[in-house]
């Protein structure tokens, strides 16, 4: 008899044990989701930024290199 509660009492003090892991493994598996959703829009969100700037550069005619002006004019 005390067997078997004391069985008993293990077996649901394991179920518990599993439950509680099962919880905090979705919950790992949600946060974790929501990092690579973040992760992406930050990507996203960088890359339509560099395409706003390519286009403003192709806009203003600045895609090409400025030569670079010496500032020394050789007075001596």
């Amino acid at each position: 008899m005390i067997e078997e509660k004391k069985s008993k009492i293990e077996q649901e003090h394991l179920r518990a044990i599993l439950e509680q892991q099962q919880k905090e493994e979705e919950r790992y598996r949600e946060l974790e989701a929501l990092q690579q959703q973040k992760e992406e829009a930050i990507r996203l969100k960088k890359l339509e930024e560099e395409q706003q700037r390519a286009e403003q550069m192709k806009l203003l005619g600045k895609n090409k290199a400025r030569p670079k002006l010496s500032f020394a004019l050789g007075f001596k």
